[in-house]
């Protein structure tokens, strides 16, 4: 322990010593890679009550700045979607993500959207396709996709799920998507809800 200590001693004593340090740990916090890497390694769940949105699944480019790691997550599901609505319904979750700034949506589809997903940034779940599915060797499609999408649900702790029709996003979803918040956010709302309702 005491050469640790004589270690630890030496390396504060390099010039420069603060300065690296301040800028090594400015680095590492902006890292989603090493936010990644902390959060699955020391299981940190800064919810208190048992459920926190995960701190490492990325708000993609339309939102920044701090506090996007507390926003709801939600699974946006795209099973065999006409090419047609994808850039546009993608495009009409950005503009309702940067007009609420409430939720960070993951994509799950039987599609590669990875070239429509990239400038928006958003995580994409992939499924086989049923129409590649081997049901005779890997049993029923629909049981696969089910259990898929079970597993995003638990993985990304979603607050929600949106289902993409065949004419896009529709009104429901819409409805959903401008409802939500962080949950501090829905925390001070009730407390300011209820201390006016006192007064």
């Amino acid at each position: 322990m005491s050469t640790l200590n004589a270690v630890a001693r030496r390396v504060r004593a390099v010039p420069g010593y603060p300065v690296v340090r301040r800028r090594a740990i400015r680095t590492v916090r902006r890292s989603p890679t090493a936010r990644q890497i902390v959060k699955r390694v020391f299981d940190i769940d800064d919810g208190g009550d048992g459920w926190a949105p995960p701190t490492d699944v990325a708000a993609g480019r339309v939102l920044g700045g701090v506090g996007t790691e507390a926003l709801p997550v939600v699974l946006v599901v795209m099973l065999e979607p006409e090419p047609d609505i994808i850039g546009p319904t993608l495009e009409q979750i950005a503009q309702l993500q940067l007009m609420g700034a409430g939720f960070r949506p993951v994509v799950l589809s039987d599609v590669p959207l990875f070239p429509a997903t990239r400038p928006f940034g958003y995580p994409v779940e992939l499924v086989p396709a049923e129409r590649t599915w081997r049901p005779e060797q890997d049993g029923p499609w629909e049981d696969h996709v089910r259990a898929r999408i079970s597993l995003a649900l638990d993985t990304y702790r979603c607050t929600c799920m949106v289902n993409i029709g065949p004419n896009g996003l529709d009104r429901t979803g819409r409805l959903l998507l401008t409802s939500l918040r962080a949950k501090r956010a829905r925390a001070s709302t009730r407390t300011a809800k209820s201390s006016s309702g006192a007064s």
